[in-house]
């Protein structure tokens, strides 16, 4: 039986812990979605026990979203129960080739050995059973299959191997899984698989959707090394390339962490590839309105400190963000407005404070290839460009494309630049008070708390750890319990959710979070207060404050507006305005 909740701001969980056969009503049910998918649903995440699905609001009141969201997944139960009280619904089965040879099941010894089985044994009771896919999640591809012989049931690793070959196919307790790329790992490595998981280059990018099943046909290590050579998938985009622009900047230093980054990802979360983009995705769209772009375009983000930037084009630019300056030919400008830059010239940054990340638009966008829908880079996930090195060269796709703006062509002129107005906007957000407090509402795993425990957590005043980054920040205090919370059966996470690991270090996830996760969730993020987690640096102190629904959606609805009244303003004086 399923029952269904908001959760966050922008997401209903639905529960299948009641449920005789969750995994199989949520297969179900979410092929249903897929099927044909409706307006209202954004990213569809299965989890082992638990369906989440991101909302799409269209309306001015994401209450009746929610409710009628909530309808349409009672209902799709029903269809389901009726379908399968009919007949059984035929999974998609894959073949997949796996070679036992010591050379690449590195851990077929010991495993035979532990389990007290031949090798051969070990084998045939591997490669001879059928299996499905409970859930995806780890990393692009990374399928966990249930169906394995309780006589191969192993724990993980005590110490997990820094590099796991790609291919390789591993077991641990009652599952197995294959690792689509070269990773750490922890489970034991029983054979390795040539073909193809994940590639970016096929549309749909996985192999493997939540429910389908997996059967094995062992091959040779000859066969096995032919099939590597001859069909291993294209390694994922790392470089960037030009596709015709002859325009350039020369990336003289990288700064700590800079990186391409544009809007998120779309309808990937299922494949096991979280939706990324900007960590401050007000500031993308407002410097890219700065500089005529449209809001989307790719941009480069600056972490903690920006790079510096040989501009071999006059070209319009703009940074929104953390407050600094920029600095040409020992010029200082500010920022949050266009600046037209001569050809030649060198754009340094002062540092940083307040605020931890800045995104610099660059008039008429840099020319990149689109991968997966979006030419930004997911570093976490391996996808996309790479983040910015000493050396690189950056390829403009259109530098003229500013002058077809009355204003931004009035500010150009060739023997004055740099040239910017001496008007600017607001950036989102800047962190300027001791402690930033940051908005939830309560998670669906807080009641694992007790009371008092409760109260500490939300009066906790909360450091962020060096160890934070665009999977999440990390969160410490003197906040701890005498025991250790329950895991839960792995679910879907989004951007904002707050998860409390046995560290008892709260993580909170940001924009390169993983899609599934089994820590106890006990906050979540409202969508007005995420520019927030990308503006707080390592040091900072921060509070989580708890919030209503209700007002959770007043604070997001006043957010919105503010942004859309700024966009106006900037596309307003942009686009008709001639006058600097």
């Amino acid at each position: 039986m399923m029952h269904c909740t908001p959760i966050g701001d922008h997401s209903i969980l639905a529960d299948f812990s009641k449920s005789p056969d969750p995994l199989r009503e949520i297969h179900g049910i979410s092929k249903l979605l897929f099927a044909n998918k409706p307006a209202w649903a954004g990213e569809i995440i299965p989890g082992l026990d638990s369906l989440i699905v991101q909302l799409k609001f269209s309306s001015e009141n994401p209450s009746l979203v929610r409710k009628h969201a909530i309808e349409e997944l009672e209902k799709l139960e029903q269809q389901f129960l009726k379908q399968r009280n009919r007949k059984s619904q035929a999974n998609n089965k894959h073949r997949i080739q796996v070679c036992y040879h010591p050379e690449v099941a590195l851990d077929l010894m010991a495993i035979a050995k532990i389990c007290k089985l031949s090798t051969d044994e070990v084998i045939r009771l591997h490669k001879e059973s059928l299996y499905t896919t409970e859930i995806l999640g780890f990393m692009p591809g990374f399928a966990y299959f249930s169906g394995l012989n309780p006589k191969l049931r192993l724990p993980r690793l005590n110490s997990p191997r820094p590099s796991v070959p790609k291919g390789s196919v591993a077991i641990a307790e009652l599952q197995t899984a294959i690792y689509p790329r070269t990773t750490p790992g922890g489970w034991n490595i029983i054979g390795r698989s040539p073909n193809a998981l994940f590639d970016i280059q096929k549309n749909p990018p996985g192999l493997f959707m939540a429910g389908d099943q997996m059967e094995i046909e062992e091959i040779s290590l000859d066969k096995f090394h032919q099939l590597e050579q001859n069909q291993a998938a294209q390694d994922i985009t790392h470089i960037i390339k030009t596709k015709s622009s002859a325009a350039r900047i020369e990336v003289l230093a990288a700064g700590t962490l800079s990186s391409i980054q544009d809007d998120p990802r779309e309808n990937l979360s299922h494949w096991a590839v979280g939706p990324g983009g900007a960590c401050d995705l007000d500031s993308l769209h407002l410097a890219n309105a700065l500089v005529g772009n449209s809001p989307e375009t790719a941009a480069i983000e600056m972490t903690s400190t920006g790079p510096a930037l040989l501009f071999h084009e006059a070209s319009c630019v703009a940074w929104v963000g953390a407050t600094c300056e920029g600095i040409v030919d020992g010029k200082r400008i500010p920022g949050n407005r266009p600046v037209w830059l001569a050809k030649g010239s060198t754009l340094k940054f002062s540092s940083f404070n307040p605020g931890f990340r800045a995104v610099l638009a660059i008039g008429g966008g840099l020319d990149l290839p689109n991968v997966l829908g979006r030419t930004g880079s997911h570093m976490s996930a391996d996808i996309g460009p790479k983040r910015l090195e000493k050396g690189a060269a950056l390829y403009l796709r259109d530098a003229k494309a500013p002058l077809k703006s009355p204003f931004l062509q009035s500010l150009y002129q060739a023997d004055l630049l740099p040239r910017f107005p001496k008007w600017h906007i607001r950036s989102p957000f800047v962190p300027n008070s001791s402690v930033t407090q940051i908005q939830c509402l309560a998670g669906p795993h807080l009641s694992f708390l007790p009371a008092k425990d409760r109260e500490r957590f939300w009066s906790s005043t909360w450091t962020v750890s060096n160890q934070s980054n665009r999977m999440g920040v990390r969160l410490q205090s003197d906040f701890k319990l005498k025991n250790d919370l329950p895991h839960i059966p792995s679910q879907g996470i989004t951007f904002g959710t707050v998860q409390f690991p046995p560290s008892q270090e709260p993580i909170v996830m940001l924009a390169e979070h993983q899609t599934t996760g089994g820590y106890p969730r006990l906050a979540e993020v409202i969508h007005a207060d995420l520019v927030k987690l990308a503006q707080i640096k390592p040091g900072n102190k921060i509070q989580l404050v708890l919030i209503d629904l209700e007002e959770a959606d007043r604070i997001n609805a006043e957010a919105l507006k503010l942004q859309a009244s700024t966009m106006n303003s900037i596309q307003t004086m942009i686009h008709i305005t001639g006058k600097a």
